[in-house]
């Protein structure tokens, strides 16, 4: 028997999950995702990805501005199941109670950690060395359904938020896969999430990444991975506003280092330290330096270090 899917998505990280159910001989009824936006300086509408997955599969698409607006519509293709990975809207109980196999959910983490809109960026941030993928029963809550199947990955030491996210992308696919023939053929139980050991990845705001240098190193090198792709990872130097797009931590040097710039005036958490060919040294609250490598003025493109050293020296002690 064949079984037909509603699938639910819109960025990147949903279009392996969709491709995988077409491979595997699903029906996929049709392609939900959000409406096509403004996005850049222009305004100019962008396609979600999935929408273009889609189109180029010969899948019928749905763009309705909530999910409860298209309820006849999905209502009208009758499928066995719905399959969400990072739509992007919440699903109420009255669209809920259509499929008779229930709503699977596919989340990049490890549920109950992280549930919410930004769990990629979440454990990037907290410097977790651990993360996966989850797939759950959707219910009206926000990621608190019954865990299917989880898969873990590790998070290689100086990993940025495009790369774990795009091996998260194809985590997602394969646990998909394995879930689905479980679910539909009774051979798995579904486990309640425990509440209490819920964390939270909340929805993003344009100055999550803007970098506090009151903090330690360590966080602020977390920021920058985690962000600096999206909203960006920015700080002001010396009056000059900067994009930070690559970034590690330095060293405080010796405890007597340490001691002395504690106790110096002129050094405070902000200031630049030093600036080589290498990377723009900038002192952090613990003492320790943030190491920019890669960096972007407004207006202008993103470089290394090495590219516009000459430009910077004027920052040093600024």
């Amino acid at each position: 028997m064949i079984v037909s899917i509603l699938f639910m998505g819109t960025p990147e990280f949903a279009v392996p999950c969709f491709h995988m159910l077409l491979e595997e001989g699903y029906d996929v009824v049709g392609a939900v995702t959000q409406p096509d936006r403004p996005k850049g300086r222009g305004g100019k509408l962008a396609v979600p990805p999935v929408k273009e997955a889609a189109l180029a599969a010969g899948v019928r698409v749905l763009q309705p501005e909530r999910p409860g607006d298209a309820y006849d519509e999905f209502a009208a293709l009758g499928a066995d199941l719905i399959v969400t990975a990072a739509y992007g809207g919440i699903l109420r109980k009255r669209l809920l109670a259509l499929p008779r196999k229930g709503t699977v959910n596919v989340h990049a983490s490890l549920l109950p950690r992280y549930r919410g809109p930004s769990p990629i960026h979440m454990a990037l941030l907290n410097g977790d060395r651990e993360t996966g993928v989850t797939t759950m029963l959707t219910d009206a809550g926000i990621d608190t359904g019954a865990v299917l199947l989880s898969e873990a990955m590790p998070i290689p030491e100086g990993m940025y938020f495009q790369e774990l996210h795009d091996r998260l992308a194809v985590l997602g696919a394969e646990v998909l896969k394995k879930t689905l023939p479980l679910w539909l053929g009774g051979g798995i139980r579904p486990r309640p999430q425990d509440d209490a050991a819920a964390t939270r990845a909340p929805i993003l705001t344009k100055d999550a990444g803007n970098l506090d240098f009151s903090l330690g190193a360590e966080r602020l090198a977390n920021t920058v991975r985690a962000f600096s792709l999206w909203p960006g990872a920015a700080v002001t130097l010396c009056g000059k506003r900067l994009k930070v797009h690559r970034a590690h931590v330095g060293c405080g040097g010796p405890p007597s280092l340490a001691a002395s710039a504690a106790a110096a005036p002129a050094n405070v958490p902000g200031m630049v330290a030093a600036v080589t060919r290498d990377a723009l040294s900038v002192l952090c609250g613990d003492h320790r330096t943030l190491e920019i490598t890669e960096l972007q003025f407004e207006n202008g493109k993103k470089m290394k270090i090495a590219e516009c050293w000459h430009n910077l020296q004027w920052m040093k002690s600024g």
